[in-house]
């Protein structure tokens, strides 16, 4: 059992610390009481410990010889001024991504609403917030589960009923008012389609020619007009012809 052992112990040290040479007995002779001792190893008269310490002997006197790993210190070196030049690049890409991060942050927060003082984890998956986590296919995050409108008609309104276009707009209008204008409101019209009202409305009616009196409405009556006795004629939209002898506020 003990030859055994030994031909295990001499396999292990031969094959994990490299033996490079093992002088020829005319070069280097092993000496006789190393041979006694793993005789007597092997027949049980000395210790596994005193044998180990036989072994050690035979590798301090270079009878057998072991190749250490010496690998020069420049390379080594220059390994580590790598390895330090990737973590400062590694800090620096982390820097940017951290500013990248705060504008995305500012830029979620104007989208949803929200403020940059939410938790990360208060975002899901698909980007929207905890409070309103359904993505909806008109791209909008809402608080209940989008519903199963038809293929016609694949777009749920807040009014509650299903549309073949989405509710709001690219632009952010509302669908039943398309168009963005220069003043930042939406109508139903193309702003460059729009005609303003010009200043061509009378500011005297002409019921009444011989004083200068404003259109109705609003209706005005005697006392609000300081006139009296002037001529009436047409429609007398204010009435103050009110016999219709064409003599209004007659004193």
């Amino acid at each position: 059992m003990r030859k055994l052992l030994l031909f295990a112990i001499l396999g292990i040290v031969i094959s994990s610390i490299s033996i490079t040479s093992i002088s020829a007995q005319s070069q280097s002779e092993i000496p006789a009481w190393v041979k006694g001792v793993a005789d007597y190893w092997v027949k049980g008269n000395i210790s596994d410990s005193d044998f180990g310490e036989s072994i050690s002997f035979l590798i301090e006197q270079n009878i057998i010889k072991v190749d250490m790993p010496n690998q020069d210190n420049s390379i080594l070196q220059k390994k580590v001024n790598n390895l330090e030049t990737r973590i400062l690049d590694l800090e620096s890409e982390n820097k940017n991504l951290k500013t990248e991060n705060a504008k995305l942050n500012d830029l979620l927060d104007d989208l949803l609403g929200t403020s940059s003082s939410d938790s990360y984890s208060d975002y899901l998956e698909n980007g929207c917030h905890k409070n309103n986590p359904y993505l909806w296919s008109d791209g909008y995050c809402h608080s209940t589960v989008e519903p199963d409108c038809p293929v016609n008609k694949p777009y749920y309104w807040s009014n509650g009923f299903c549309y073949n276009s989405p509710e709001y707009l690219s632009n952010g209008c509302h669908n039943d008012y398309p168009y963005l204008w220069s003043d930042g409101l939406c109508y139903t019209i193309k702003e460059s389609n729009y005609n303003p009202p010009t200043d061509d409305a009378p500011k005297c009616d002409p019921s009444y020619p011989d004083v200068c009196i404003p259109p109705y409405p609003p209706d005005l009556n005697c006392g609000d007009i300081g006139y009296s006795n002037f001529r009436v004629i047409g429609s007398d939209p204010h009435g103050f012809d009110r016999d219709n002898d064409g003599i209004g506020c007659e004193s």
